[in-house]
């Protein structure tokens, strides 16, 4: 394949993921159209297949996790938060909600004791204690995003949950202009690619290859993921980190990487082996809130401005 037939089919690829973002604007558009005509009761499919039921506009949420309190705040819904997991710190104001604990198992105990209406869980490891919660009455809508698109969709569902179907849909709206707007300049631009690698300065390393958050920002945001012929996280050699030669290493931090960032960049930089990997040579080593690239709520847009940002920084 040619320079150019590459360049035309990552353009097209470009095209049809706006495409998508369109069309699924589109969907929740005429879902929400549907329930503001009659808006409780409403019943729904959450993410993990389940039909819900809810009667009454929710007053008293829990949020097991993260991503589901941040949408919740963007939503303006925080007043209605009356319980949120120990991993939910964004924004600061969270700290001054009642914890429930874990993430895993759930406090079943705890959370009946606050006496919710609505329970957003995160499905996967929860998806166990959930049946509990709905024998005792309580409406729980599992939110379980892989994808972009699945981040938007379930914004979507939990404004149309919450009664509140057009703050969702302006929320929405906002961000699809914003992701528009970076595919569009992507499209546009006639600069090589810079290849990327997502790691640290551990001895063990993993990077996140295709159909992870992390490969499809750094595609969205016009770069070249180095592990984005391997599937999911993957297990990687420092050999093969030097051998695919890359332009730009970010190295996401946060509680799954607590060390200071000077000290990170200092044990990269001098990782042996390294010492001609473009990004080393030339100093484009990114320290990144990890949040932003693992999280599924609405700041994994800030994450894809920030990379946009970084891959079209001038040396």
């Amino acid at each position: 394949m040619n320079y150019k037939n590459k360049t035309n089919k990552e353009k097209n690829k470009v095209i049809f993921t706006c495409f998508m973002f369109v069309f699924v604007l589109f969907i929740i558009a005429n879902i929400t159209g549907t329930a503001q005509d009659n808006l409780f009761p409403i019943t729904l499919i959450d993410d993990s297949g389940f039909k819900i039921v809810i009667n009454e506009k929710p007053e008293r949420i829990i949020s097991a996790a993260p991503s589901n309190t941040e949408i919740i705040y963007t939503l303006n819904l925080e007043d209605k938060l009356v319980g949120r997991s120990d991993f939910c710190n964004y924004p600061d104001e969270t700290k001054d909600i009642e914890s429930i604990g874990k993430m895993s198992p759930l406090n079943l105990e705890k959370i009946i004791s606050l006496n919710p209406d609505l329970v957003l869980s995160y499905g996967g490891f929860q998806l166990k204690d959930i049946p509990r919660l709905r024998d005792l009455g309580i409406n729980v809508l599992v939110i379980r995003s892989d994808t972009i698109q699945e981040m938007i969709q379930g914004i979507g569902l939990i404004a149309h949950a919450c009664g509140i179907p057009e703050k969702g849909e302006e929320l929405i709206s906002q961000i699809n202009e914003r992701i528009n707007w970076i595919s569009f300049q992507v499209m546009a631009s006639s600069r090589q690619k810079p290849k990327v690698f997502v790691g640290s300065n551990f001895d063990s390393i993993w990077s996140p290859g295709n159909g992870t958050l992390f490969h499809e920002l750094i595609t969205l945001a016009g770069g070249e993921n180095i592990l984005g012929n391997q599937q999911g996280w993957v297990s990687i050699s420092p050999e093969l980190v030097a051998e695919r030669e890359p332009d730009i290493i970010l190295v996401p931090t946060g509680i799954m990487n607590p060390e200071e960032i000077s000290k990170i960049k200092k044990d990269i930089m001098s990782h042996p082996g390294w010492s001609n990997i473009p990004a080393i040579k030339n100093n484009q080593i990114f320290a990144v809130n990890e949040d932003l690239f693992y999280r599924a709520g609405p700041r994994l847009v800030d994450g894809l401005e920030l990379l946009y940002e970084i891959f079209n920084r001038k040396k």
